[in-house]
């Protein structure tokens, strides 16, 4: 007989999956050069952190943007494509290295405003605004790129237009003096964020993949739930959620887990669509869970002027709210298909995974305990990469050589690329809005179209987030509607972190909204399933994640905002509602609910998210009361197959 075990990924497949893929003279392309000379850059950047700020922002632009075109150049179909592209990559090193040199005169002694704009800075300006918008267009699509100009035209054409949308601020010079010669617009904040906390999460991500710890966290939540029911679903978002709490990337999340998730999911009983949605939804929600939640949340803390330490323990309990929703309704959904415990999966015992990589725990809780304990969060994350390289070479399984080292410092910095280009065209756009006063007005436009109703601007604010990740990386859709949509919540009376995390969240979850579900496509690219049913799909299993943010505002506690009573309060609510909510949205429990019950619980389950006691007690009675009856009725439906059986 052959073998019909359904193997999660064992040790052998996981250290073959770790090692890296590119030999010595890979390493020695243009590409992998620009890649480590960027990474040994940034490192250089904390060992001597006296290199002033605007030449950290603009070497760190001009490597992103150099290294995209070389990338593109690596996949060139013709020797002359590849050495056009190379050719454009480095080109944009003249403008960055022309800030630098000139670094000291523009922070120290140039007058914004009044100094004038040289011939040599025109030129340099448009340069590299017009290579980083080139090389955003081919890394990021035509989404953000379109954007972009739709802002630059704006900018341009404000003195001749009518009314409100009319401002003075426009003119080359202008352009040209507050998005290059400046600490806004190109070199703003978004970059300055990228270059100075996010790049070292990113490191330390592919370092720590390298030695082997993306797949340990793969082993572990097989080891948890692999043989439960429903198992490799469950091990798909368990292993989705640790993993994305240290890559901070819903697609690359899918890409790390789903390759083994998938396959597993469908050999169970799954269909492609719903084992492909259900990685997506699990990945997204990556995004979600400290300590690393992308480039967005750390651009968070730097608008809120808070700790990045707030952020992550604001995250907590809303990321632990959206798991436990998402794996209830993985598990109603295995039952509901007849789904039985599979204990063909090969998952290796949780004392065996600890036994053999339990050692590259340690550099995750110490990254966690410097962040929470408030050290600088780039320290923390190069002390975690140092602490990988030692723990991971105490044992000979995880032991790595300077071929696999030099791998992931490259593969950091080509990761980073999807960051570094949106923070950069994103920071063109504050710029645009804050210095023509778009920010105010589409303020006041806001407020006015929800009538000074708090539900309607969050529900507006809610469909605008959605409407900005549109084919957008997070990123970017978390920076424009921070600077767009938050001020008019924060007007409103929300508390600024409840206001962010608001748009933060939808901003997040645009990656599996239709027509661009961005995790969904990518996902299905592995179960082979319809693109659009995937993320149909995994838009409905993540529908307790869209009331999340909802209920952050009715419960501030989520945020940990207030006292610990009021965080209690408000988890208790928000998991009790979602288990409606899953109920109706599965359409399962006990047995097979019908669409008059489907309807029942989700009422129900909204109503639960209010704050009045009351209604929660009446909640909690409705709640079992229709559970009670429906486990009478399967019980009694089960009697009667029983006794025509017999």
């Amino acid at each position: 007989m052959g073998d019909t075990t359904r193997r999660a990924p064992d040790s052998e497949a996981t250290e073959a999956s770790a090692l890296p893929l590119r030999s010595w003279a890979d390493l020695l392309q243009v590409a992998a050069l620009i890649a480590l000379a960027w990474t040994l850059a940034q490192i250089a950047f904390v060992l001597w952190p006296h290199i002033d700020t605007l030449s950290q922002r603009a070497l760190h632009t001009g490597f992103g943007v150099a290294l995209a075109f070389a990338l593109f150049g690596r996949k060139a179909p013709t020797p002359g494509a590849r050495y056009l592209l190379n050719a454009l990559g480095l080109l944009a090193f003249i403008p960055t290295l022309y800030v630098v040199w000139n670094a000291q005169f523009i922070t120290g002694g140039r007058v914004q405003g009044l100094d004038p704009v040289l011939p040599l800075d025109f030129a340099m300006g448009l340069l590299l605004i017009a290579l980083l918008f080139e090389a955003g267009r081919r890394v990021l699509g035509w989404g953000l790129a379109a954007f972009v100009a739709l802002l630059v035209a704006y900018f341009f054409a404000g003195p001749h237009l009518p009314g409100e949308m009319a401002h003075r601020y426009s003119g080359l010079a202008n352009f040209v003096d507050t998005q290059f010669l400046s600490l806004h617009g190109i070199f703003g904040t978004p970059v300055g964020v990228s270059a100075s906390t996010v790049f070292y999460f990113i490191l330390f991500a592919a370092v720590y993949d390298i030695y082997g710890g993306g797949r340990m966290i793969i082993e572990l939540a097989f080891a948890l739930t692999g043989r439960a029911v429903g198992g490799p679903a469950k091990a798909a978002v368990v292993s989705s959620g640790l993993l994305g709490s240290v890559s901070g990337s819903a697609v690359a999340n899918v890409m790390s887990t789903g390759i083994f998730t998938i396959p597993l999911m469908n050999r169970v009983g799954y269909s492609p669509r719903f084992a492909g949605a259900v990685e997506a939804a699990a990945s997204t929600g990556g995004q979600l869970v400290p300590p690393v939640m992308g480039a967005a949340a750390f651009i968070m803390a730097d608008y809120l002027q808070m700790p990045y330490q707030t952020i992550v323990l604001a995250a907590i309990l809303p990321a632990l709210v959206y798991y436990v929703a998402l794996l209830l309704m993985v598990d109603l959904k295995a039952r509901a298909d007849g789904l039985q415990k599979d204990l063909a999966v090969d998952a290796r015992p949780l004392r065996a995974v600890l036994a053999a990589r339990g050692h590259l725990l340690l550099p995750l809780i110490w990254l966690v305990y410097r962040i929470v304990a408030g050290y600088p969060v780039e320290n923390a994350a190069l002390e975690a990469c140092a602490g990988t390289l030692l723990v991971g070479s105490l044992r000979a399984g995880t032991r790595r050589g300077l071929r696999p080292l030099a791998e992931s410092l490259v593969v950091a910095a080509e990761r980073s690329v999807s960051v570094a280009l949106p923070c950069a065209l994103a920071g063109v756009v504050v710029a645009v809005i804050a210095f023509t006063g778009l920010g105010t007005k589409f303020t006041g436009l806001m407020i006015w179209a929800a009538g000074g109703s708090l539900v309607v601007l969050l529900v507006l604010t809610m469909l605008a987030s959605l409407v900005l990740g549109t084919g957008m990386p997070t990123t970017s859709a978390y920076i424009m509607a921070a600077v767009l949509l938050a001020p008019a919540l924060i007007s409103v009376g929300a508390e600024p972190l409840t206001a962010h995390f608001f748009i933060f969240y939808f901003a997040i979850l645009s990656m599996v909204t239709p027509p661009v579900a961005l995790a969904a496509y990518a996902a299905a690219s592995i179960s082979r399933a319809s693109p659009s049913e995937t993320g149909w799909t995994a838009f409905a299993l993540c529908l307790p994640g869209f009331l999340i943010p909802f209920a952050a505002v009715v419960h501030p506690g989520l945020l940990l905002i207030g006292d610990r009573l009021d965080a209690l309060w408000g988890l208790f609510n928000a998991s009790l509602g979602f288990v409606g909510i899953s109920v109706a949205l599965i359409g399962w429990l006990f047995r097979p609910v019908s669409p008059a019950w489907r309807a029942y619980f989700a009422v129900v389950g909204l109503a639960t998210l209010l704050p009045d006691v009351t209604t929660t007690v009446a909640c909690i009675v409705l709640l079992a009361g229709g559970a009670g009856w429906l486990w009478r009725d399967a019980a009694r439906r089960r009697s009667a197959i029983a006794l025509q059986g017999d």
